[in-house]
Parts: structure tokens; sequence; C-alpha cells
């Protein structure tokens, strides 16, 4: 492997040929943006590794121009400002692209290093890529969806809810789900949530398409029973919310579910800095109705620690950025333990989104969270594959004595 070593600081240059040639690599060391620029475009190497603060000049400099002359070198970065000003770092040479295999502190350095050096750590293996999918074959063209396009395909009765699980992280059984609106463009095109529903607000058909939603839900209510959910959770639009009509579709779906399981209805925090007022009245009527309230992708929006203390939120649903960097940022770990604590100490109910692998699982169990959902425990699906899943973990005594013991 190829090492190319960028810093001002010529004295840097022993100790690093010390520790790379230790694992075998041949090293090139500069100086100066200028000559690494020509040695990255003479010889790409396989790492760069790359000090932040180069007198005059700074290492983000040299993301800009890797960003547009080299993206596919990867880049691991030195400094001895500290971790957030590695953390930050990180985020804008990954917004651009660049590969980011590792942080390293200078008061590190050699344990820092050899996770990236380790040619067992960095290589591939052969056996774990896989294998070249074929080319999916050529498709009628998908028609480009419109108000006129959304509203036929509504009467048509093409909207269908898709269930994503919400596990309990003691024993691995499903004990709640969010139900999300997809639209059945054509009958191999399937459209997200958020392809539609901001069409659907500003053509003012959301108030119909929450209706046939909550409809199609209830209609599912005999096959939803033996599943045993806790709660079946929604997602309400800002704009259904501000109508009259909010309160009646919610009493809908609470009504139509009584007996099978409780109603969550999720508010996204970047809602909250609208008019309080209107949120506050909807919050009170939706309780008193015997639904659960839960504040989505909590942290980042710009929701006040007063509209938390006033509106009674159930759960607190941890946005999934928090979670996927968890592993790769301290800055990411600090504040998403903070969120943690915070919804603990009001009595909240904490949900865990975007978990997908078994170590992200096993560190929020043991921060004390009950609930998680995301692609590890299943991904949105129709109702019969739901099914099946929570019947498949029901049933499966094996897999929910590993999990308990595992976590």
């Amino acid at each position: 492997m190829h090492i190319l070593y960028l810093d001002d600081d010529p004295r840097m240059e022993s100790t690093l040929r010390r520790i790379v040639r230790r694992y075998g690599h041949a090293f090139t060391f500069c100086t100066s943006l200028q000559t690494c620029k020509t040695a990255v475009t003479v010889a790409p190497p396989d790492l760069l590794l790359l000090d932040l603060g180069l007198g005059q000049d700074n290492g983000l400099d040299l993301i800009e121009w890797l960003a547009a002359a080299a993206p596919q070198v990867p880049v691991a970065f030195l400094s001895g400002y500290g971790d957030d000003m590695l953390d930050t770092a990180q985020r804008i040479a990954k917004a651009r692209g660049i590969t980011v295999r590792g942080l390293v502190s200078k008061a590190l350095l050699t344990s820092d290093l050899q996770p990236l050096l380790n040619p067992q750590l960095t290589a591939p293996s052969p056996e774990l890529t896989p294998p070249a999918l074929p080319l999916p074959p050529v498709s009628a063209p998908t028609p480009a969806l419109d108000a006129a396009l959304l509203a036929e395909r509504l009467r048509a009765g093409a909207l269908e809810p898709y269930y994503q699980p919400i596990i309990s992280l003691v024993d691995g059984r499903p004990c709640g789900v969010e139900v999300l609106a997809r639209l059945h463009l054509t009958d191999d095109h399937i459209l997200e949530a958020r392809e539609f529903i901001p069409l659907a607000e500003t053509a003012n058909l959301i108030d119909t398409l929450t209706l046939d939603l909550f409809q199609k839900i209830i209609a599912q209510r005999e096959q939803l029973a033996p599943l045993e959910l806790s709660f079946l959770s929604v997602n309400l639009s800002q704009f259904t919310i501000e109508q009259p009509s909010a309160i009646e579709l919610v009493q809908l779906l609470v009504t139509g579910l009584h007996g099978y399981c409780r109603v969550q209805i999720e508010i996204t925090e970047t809602w909250m800095r609208h008019d309080r007022h209107v949120l506050r009245d909807f919050a009170a009527r939706v309780q008193l109705m015997g639904a659960f309230l839960a504040i989505d992708d909590f942290g980042t929006g710009y929701a006040s620690l007063r509209n938390l203390a006033e509106l009674p939120f159930n759960f607190l649903k941890i946005d999934l950025s928090f979670v996927s960097e968890m592993f790769d940022s301290m800055k990411a770990m600090t504040v998403l333990m903070a969120v943690i604590g915070f919804g603990q100490r009001l009595g909240l109910k904490l949900i865990a989104e975007g978990v997908e692998t078994e170590a992200q699982r096993d560190l929020l169990f043991r921060a004390g969270l009950d609930l998680a959902q995301g692609h590890l425990f299943g991904i949105p699906c129709d109702f019969d594959t739901f099914e099946k899943v929570c019947k498949r973990s029901q049933n499966c005594e094996e897999f929910n004595t590993m999990s308990h013991h595992t976590l």
C-alpha cells in the first residue's frame, strides 16, 4: 500500500515513516499543498494522511481540490486540534464525496494509525465482495407525478399502508408498528411518502389521502389482533394538523382500532416551531381521546425545551442520524447519550430510529432504551410480509432467548 502524508512539520516525517514501514508500506511525505497535489496527480496513493493545520494553508483546502480532481483517493485526518475539529473535517469531506478511513489524534498517533495501516483491516476480503448483479431489464418510462395523476391514483385505490416493526430491545419482539404511506404509481413502481406527500399538501389532497390510509388500516384490524401489538403509529402532516378535520381523522382511527391496539400520533420536531397554540390544542385533544403522542426525528429540528415541557408527549423518537454516526463520531455519541438521558429524565419512552447493526442495538440497550426500529429488525413492507415477521419472532424462542442474553 502506498501512503502519502501531508504535514508542514518536517519533524513528523521520520516518525511516520518508521510507523508506516513497520507494516511494509511505501511512504511519501509532502510539506506543502502544491507538492501533495502533484504527488496525487502523478501516482494516486492508496491512503492520504492529511494534517489539518498547515500554517497559512489548511487541510480543508486540499479536500476541496480532491473532491474535484481525485475523489477516489481515501483520506485519514490527523490533527492536534482535538476531536471536535476532526469530527467536523470528516463531515465536510463526506459531504463532498470523499471516503474517510479514519481520524487520528497526534497525541495517540501510534494506536490510532494501527488499524489504518494493518492490511488485514483495510483490505476488503475477496469472499465478501458481492457478485456483480445483472442489469435490470429496460422498462417503460415512469410517468411524472402531478396533482391530476395523484388524484387519479388515489381514486383508483393505489395508496397502500406499509408497516415497519418497532421492537422491544428486551426480548426482540415487535411491540409496535409505524405505518407509512406508499403509492403504486405503476404496477412495478411504488413511491415512498416523501415523493408524493408534499404534492398532496399543495394540491389540497392530504386529507383525502390521510382518510384513505386510515380506512385501510382499520380494514386490517382483524389481522392485526393476533399480533398483540401495543400501539400503531402514524405520521400526520403539518397541513392536516392545522385543519379542523384533524381531530375527526384521529378519532376515526382511534375508534376503529379500539380494542386492538393504541394509536400513536407522530409529530416531527421541525413542525414544533410553528403555531404552538394550535399544536397545544391538538395534542391535548389527542391525549384525551386515548392516543399516544410522539415527537419524531428528535434532534434535527428547532423545538424549544419549552415545547417539550408544555406539550403532553409520551414518546421521543431519536433521529436516525445520531444512531448511524454513533461509532464514527465521538461528538455524535456524546449528543446521543445526552438525548437519551434527557428523555429519560422527562419520563418519556424512547425509540431509536435507523438501527442497522447489532452493535448499535446492544449499545442502545445498555444505555437504557426499550424500543428501536430500523433495517436490523425489518424494513417497511406490505401487511402480509409484516405479519410473517411478527409471527416468526413470536414463535422463535431461540431468537428471543439469544436476543435477551446478547443484549
